[in-house]
């Protein structure tokens, strides 16, 4: 913005010189040179403000209504110089009048354009705080600048224009109310000329009431001035959005320092028609600045009502688990400081039963029954929370293990004791798992995660409480340490994929490839499928996993069809993919992300899958199919095969299990097996992919029986790309 600013300094310069014309008395030409030194500064203000609108596209349409409104000033200001060459007194309205009446139309539509632009949809509080902060403004400018233009006026037009740019003041105050810190450089160059122009049409007013204004005396250099700040904010970088914005008890400051300063505007207020005008604009301000209060008590109130239900559950009305785990957070300050801290898990046994043989309604009003019973049994300082279902949770302060343990017995007692319910007395039963810090874990979230599996010893050994024991519990307590290891791996990207390559029988080609995942661990190494998949599984972690194995295999395939290897895409898909009804919408996205055709990825889903939700599955696998998308039965023959399920499944390929493949030399059986699934595929117009095939021979007997695909060891491990990559240049030069 550094030459936009020097330019506006070169057209300024322009103005500068015209009102030292005007200064010297200059006539003739040099008359009017001091005219068209006000034109070229204005005209060169326009083209400054056309360049801003085309720099930015955000906030074209107000600069380009704020170039139209300089044009239109121009227009009158030069009507204007000319007019008043022919006599000392010019009458007013004139037809350059329009001029200036359309400037301030096309300001005021150029300012709320910019504020539109920042402010997208204003709250009701947003608007108030505007009109509270504009009303201020105009109530002061009209008691200290307009009181006495407006007391002695003779000419109507005359102060129209003091108060036109009165507007535009309260205009841009209530603004910057709006956008609050956000405002940028710009919107405050904007309040200075609008200043400016208020102070210069007032004492312009008031000269041209007494008779004393002169063309091209020290006034003009004010609206010189003033346009000069509107060129300077057509200098300013672009700055598009909204600054922090205050919320609850904080938001009452603006408004209520401009109600204060208004009320001061009241009390000291007279009869003059400045001061009436005044009155009745500080008036105004008192009256938004009161609304503006009650909406923010009404606002204060109904966020504290949305953060309290947010902590709470809505069946018991006790604190949910984001507060125990707030609380939990807290506790980390007085477990570092050596205090104990004890935290129990309950689960109520058998309640499914309940639920199962009574219903849900006889369920939720035993469970509703539960926190009074068991908050008689804590101190004042104590946590009770239900964490979900028919689990409780109890945080203890001050207490030890042997403490600790016998509040666990005194919970379960007064369980144990008949709850009436629908009429019935039901008896139940609790689970307690118990873990207190420092001694047991220093971190209080991990303390939540012993106490939970201390529970689950108790429930497996019906033991009524347990306090976590390393030696019986640490598996548990390893395993969810994997989990959280695996969950930062999954935000790290320490995901690798190394693939193997499937060659076709009938041509020899290699056809395409199969994607395989690899966990590199930053200490333990790399990590094969069997060792974190099943973990990835049960933690609810495998759809997000797949969804990165998906992107990733998709962007190497991109990677080698850009240099010329256009390879089929096989990716393994999890059961939770299966059920996901968004599933193949996410994998078009990835498709389309990558620029890939859907007809060169292959989904690979096992039979056991399929069977788990049939129903679903089907539904998933056939949106994709109809995106394109192959789908392949992995481990063929080792499930619950079935011609049923095989006609109605929309698949496009067989991948055969290793273990009827690797047998096919050596025996009959496993021959048969396999020459009849393959007389099957091709039955039923599908590929038959052969995996496992770990020598020569077995190679050129699926070649013989006329299988399609194959990959196995003999073939090649899984390689990461670029050894694939080495591994495919080698082939194809001894090939050729």
């Amino acid at each position: 913005m550094l030459w936009g600013r020097v330019f506006a300094a070169a057209v300024a310069s322009t103005y500068v010189l015209s009102l030292a014309a005007h200064g010297l008395g200059a006539d003739g030409v040099l008359a009017t040179l001091a005219v068209g030194g006000k034109v070229v500064f204005l005209l060169g203000l326009v083209g400054l403000l056309v360049w801003r609108a085309l720099l930015t596209r955000d906030d074209r349409a107000a600069w380009l209504c704020f170039a139209g409104a300089v044009a239109a000033y121009s227009v009158g200001a030069a009507g204007y110089e000319v007019a008043s060459r022919s006599g000392p007194v010019v009458a007013r309205p004139a037809w350059f009048d329009a001029g200036f009446i359309t400037f301030y139309a096309l300001l005021g539509g150029a300012l709320l354009l910019l504020l539109r632009s920042r402010v997208r949809r204003l709250s009701a509080g947003a608007w108030l705080d505007g009109v509270v902060t504009g009303l201020t403004a105009a109530a002061f400018a009209a008691a200290f600048a307009l009181g006495d233009s407006l007391h002695d006026a003779g000419s109507t037009l005359v102060i129209a224009y003091p108060i036109a740019d009165l507007l535009v003041l309260v205009l841009i105050a209530g603004a910057l109310a709006v956008i609050g810190g956000g405002a940028g450089g710009s919107w405050w160059w904007l309040t200075g000329g609008a200043a400016v122009f208020v102070l210069t049409d007032t004492v312009y007013a008031y000269q041209v009431v007494h008779g004393s204004y002169a063309v091209g005396g020290p006034l003009d250099a004010g609206w010189g001035v003033a346009f000069l700040c509107f060129g300077m904010a057509a200098c300013q970088y672009p700055r598009i959005g909204v600054g922090s914005r205050r919320d609850g008890i904080r938001a009452l400051i603006v408004p209520g320092v401009c109600a204060l300063a208004a009320l001061v505007l009241l009390l000291q207020g007279n009869a003059r028609p400045g001061d009436l005008l005044a009155g009745v604009l500080a008036f105004g301000a008192v009256l938004a600045a009161l609304t503006r209060t009650a909406l923010t008590f009404r606002e204060v109130q109904a966020l504290a009502d949305s953060r309290r239900q947010a902590r709470t559950d809505e069946l018991t009305g006790l604190p949910n688990r984001r507060s125990v785990f707030e609380a939990l957070d807290a506790a980390g300050e007085r477990l570092a400081a050596g205090e104990s801290v004890a935290v129990l898990v309950l689960d109520l046994d058998r309640f499914k039963e309940i639920n199962d043989s009574l219903g849900h309604v006889v369920g939720d009003a035993l469970l509703r029954q539960v926190g009074p019973r068991l908050g008689g049994q804590l101190r004042e300082g104590d946590l009770l929370a239900r964490l979900g279902g028919d689990e409780f949770v109890v945080l203890a302060f001050d207490v030890g293990i042997e403490d600790a343990t016998r509040l666990a017995e005194r919970l379960r007692a007064q369980l144990r004791r008949p709850f009436a319910v629908g009429g019935m007395d039901l008896g139940v039963d609790a689970s307690v798992g118990v873990a207190v810090g420092p001694g047991h874990s220093g971190d209080p979230a991990e303390l939540m995660q012993l106490a939970d599996l201390a529970m689950y010893s108790a429930k497996a050994d019906r033991a009524g409480v347990a306090v976590y024991e390393e030696v019986r519990d640490g598996h548990g307590r390893h395993r969810l340490e994997d989990v959280a290891q695996l969950r930062r791996a999954l935000v790290r990207g320490e995901l690798v994929l190394h693939y193997q390559p499937k060659l076709a029988l009938p041509t020899g080609v290699i056809d395409g490839v199969e994607a395989l995942v690899r966990w590199q661990h930053p200490t333990r190494g790399l990590l094969y499928p069997d060792a974190f998949i099943e973990l990835a599984e049960s933690a609810g972690l495998m759809a997000e996993l797949t969804r990165q194995v998906l992107d990733m295999s998709l962007a190497q395939r991109r990677a080698w069809a850009d240099q010329g290897r256009d390879l089929t895409m096989a990716v393994n898909v999890s059961p939770s993919n299966l059920v996901d009804e968004d599933f193949p919408d996410e994998v078009a996205a990835v498709l389309a992300r990558h620029g890939q055709p859907a007809d060169r990825l292959v989904l690979e889903v096992t039979e056991s899958l399929l069977m788990e939700d049939r129903e679903r599955a089907v539904r998933v696998l056939g949106r994709l199919r109809e995106a394109g998308v192959g789908v392949a039965i992995d481990d063929y023959g080792t499930g619950y095969s079935s011609l049923a399920y095989l006609a109605a499944l929309p698949v496009t390929e067989l991948k055969l299990d290793r273990t009827f493949v690797a047998a096919l030399t050596g025996s009959p059986r496993a021959e048969s097996i396999v020459t009849s699934t393959l007389q099957l595929a091709h039955a039923l117009g599908l590929v038959l992919v052969a995996e496992g095939a770990e020598d020569q021979d077995t190679v050129d007997a699926l070649a013989g029986l006329g299988c399609d695909l194959v990959q196995g060891y003999h073939l090649s491990r899984p390689l990461p790309p670029d050894q694939l990559w080495s591994w495919l240049d080698a082939r194809t030069a001894v090939r050729s």
